[in-house]
């Protein structure tokens, strides 16, 4: 790409040379940049930082282990689509995980039935649904067992 300094001026110039060298994707220690994304014709950079951002909390070492640990439930997170695992996808493809089909064997070897990622995060979402309403009842079971305590005790002195 021609960064003119002439026309841009010397600062948006450095500024955007900087931008296009600088890492899009970080997993672990692996970094991509927007170049050997393009080159798996990888182009989603906002997906990249969503990416990034959600593997960054789950501490991986590499792209190579989130191939071999990470399974794609536990990427079920918000924020993080089926775009995000097609960055993951051109990660494993640029690194030469998974072969010819790389997120598609990643799936193969963590789930034992072919599902798709949508499936997958709205049965982690119903997951949550159900979990909140099992703590919504026991909230409201405790609630109604201390209010009759308390009921128990007020007749017990004020007969």
């Amino acid at each position: 790409m021609d960064l003119s300094e002439s026309i841009l001026g010397h600062y948006q110039a450095q500024k955007l040379q900087t931008r296009i060298a600088a890492p899009v994707l970080q997993i672990g220690r692996d970094t991509y940049t927007r170049a050997q994304l393009a080159g798996v014709d990888c182009f989603n950079y906002l997906a990249c930082a969503f990416l990034t951002a959600a593997l960054a909390t789950l501490k991986v070492k590499d792209t190579a282990d989130v191939f071999e640990r990470v399974s794609p439930q536990t990427l079920a997170l918000p924020r993080l689509g089926v775009v995000s695992l097609a960055v993951l996808g051109a990660a494993f493809e640029a690194k030469g995980l998974g072969g010819s089909t790389p997120l598609s064997n990643w799936c193969k070897k963590h789930l034992s039935k072919t599902v798709t990622f949508d499936s997958i995060k709205h049965a982690a979402l119903a997951e949550e649904a159900e979990e909140r309403k099992r703590t919504r009842q026991r909230k409201h079971a405790r609630r109604n067992q201390a209010h009759a305590k308390r009921v128990e005790r007020f007749e017990a002195a004020h007969p």
